[in-house]
């Protein structure tokens, strides 16, 4: 009989010293699992992809983080995480299970998945690189949003059940967030230009901001869809370096004035919503 994939990852883990975790959707009690086979001295490395619709849908579970810290170990967020990379000291693992039970074969009914060793077209040490190169840590502060998305659904009655922000090229088009609040309460004869109020619908159209929801609410909601985006993610890597506008142009193929600005509508939007997430930004 086959071996379970979360048989395998099990098994390899007992007694590792290094283990580097990269998966979409991570479960807490998949990963308490995990982990329980590791040594309590062993480094630790977890990095996964979070949006408001996967946390709401109970796709993956925000007290990960805690489990994580607890362990000692870095909880890190890649916005455009697809690949699946488990690597136990020297072994590297890959394919298709996230870290859940039905992926790890440890439920009922479990999904039909691969994770076995790559060949040697893969580089590991390249792929490990860049997935640290491009992930970042994820502070008390920006924890605080992710905990407020969960409330929403347990508040409302998952008014999120059927919306799905728009976020892979999302770039917040409209200069002042408040603009959003004002377009969502109907209130946008109070925006004065009429092209900002066109970006405030824009806006809202892509983060698909659910209806009926309170001030603080929304709020929350559009704080964790801006955090989630690849193009914030990448303003926050990039702020602070050196030719930081030139970087970010070269990375989407936009002209200098562009990414200038663009990147400045991130910042603006960051000191508003999660001006302590800014300051923890290095």
């Amino acid at each position: 009989m086959t071996e379970r994939p979360g048989d395998t990852l099990s098994r390899l883990c007992r007694g590792a010293r290094r283990l580097v975790v990269a998966a979409p959707y991570i479960k807490a009690d998949a990963l308490k699992r995990v982990l329980s086979e590791v040594s309590p001295a062993a480094t630790l490395i977890c990095v996964t992809r979070w949006n408001p619709q996967d946390i709401v849908a109970g796709a993956s579970d925000t007290q990960c983080r805690d489990i994580v810290k607890e362990f000692g170990g870095s909880f890190r967020l890649h916005p455009t995480l697809h690949a699946k990379y488990y690597q136990i000291d020297d072994t590297v693992l890959i394919g298709s299970a996230n870290l859940t039970a039905p992926a790890l074969g440890w439920s009922s009914q479990p999904n039909l998945e691969i994770l076995c060793r790559p060949s040697n077209d893969f580089d590991a040490c390249a792929f490990r690189e860049k997935l640290l190169r491009e992930s970042r840590e994820i502070s008390d502060y920006e924890f605080l949003r992710w905990q407020a998305i969960v409330r929403i659904s347990a508040e409302n009655d998952n008014p999120t059940a059927n919306v799905q922000p728009q976020l892979d090229a999302w770039r917040p088009a409209t200069r002042d967030p408040r603009h959003l609040m004002l377009s969502y309460q109907g209130k946008e004869e109070e925006i004065a230009s009429s092209d900002e109020q066109g970006a405030a619908r824009r806006d809202i159209q892509a983060l698909q901001i659910p209806p009926g929801l309170t001030g603080e609410q929304v709020h929350s909601w559009i704080s964790a869809c801006l955090l989630a985006a690849p193009f914030t993610n990448t303003v926050m890597r990039l702020h602070g370096t050196d030719d930081a506008s030139s970087l970010l142009a070269g990375v989407y193929s936009l002209g200098i004035g562009e990414a200038r600005r663009d990147m400045e509508t991130v910042l603006n939007w960051l000191a508003y919503l999660s001006p302590d997430i800014l300051k923890a930004t290095p």
